[in-house]
């Protein structure tokens, strides 16, 4: 099995840029698609908006330690944020669901309480819709 590190740095072919777009996870059954495409594109747009902001060898370093393979699962990841940046974690996860409405074209209120898991309920629900429309 290949590590999300290693996938992390694969290039793909929808990610032109060469950003780290990790490999989008197949469970085989095709009822899932629009599941496995948000969460190919939560957790690209996860180590896209990690990289930036930390950098490169930090994604790396958190990518090897298996912080990214619970990308797509909020509580989870909100977990390990916090354990590893404390405070810090919201911020990260703001920048994170600026970049996922920014990418969707969902309006982003930065008056509004946050909410790391609503907002990404929110955006998964806007990526169904836009999978039912196609």
């Amino acid at each position: 099995m290949m590590s999300m590190a290693t996938r992390a740095r694969e290039p793909s072919s929808t990610n032109p840029s060469g950003n780290f777009w990790p490999a989008q996870k197949s469970s085989g059954n095709s009822n899932s698609a629009p599941e496995e495409a948000f969460s190919s594109l939560l957790t690209g747009i996860v180590c896209d908006a990690l990289s930036n902001a930390l950098g490169r060898y930090v994604l790396d370093i958190l990518a090897s330690k298996g912080l990214l393979d619970d990308s797509d699962n909020p509580k989870e990841f909100d977990r390990e944020l916090q354990s590893l940046f404390g405070n810090g974690a919201s911020v990260l996860e703001r920048i994170v669901v600026k970049d996922l409405y920014r990418k969707l074209s969902i309006p982003y209120d930065s008056d509004a309480r946050f909410d790391y898991e609503k907002s990404l309920a929110t955006a998964k629900e806007v990526c169904f819709v836009e999978s039912r429309l196609k």
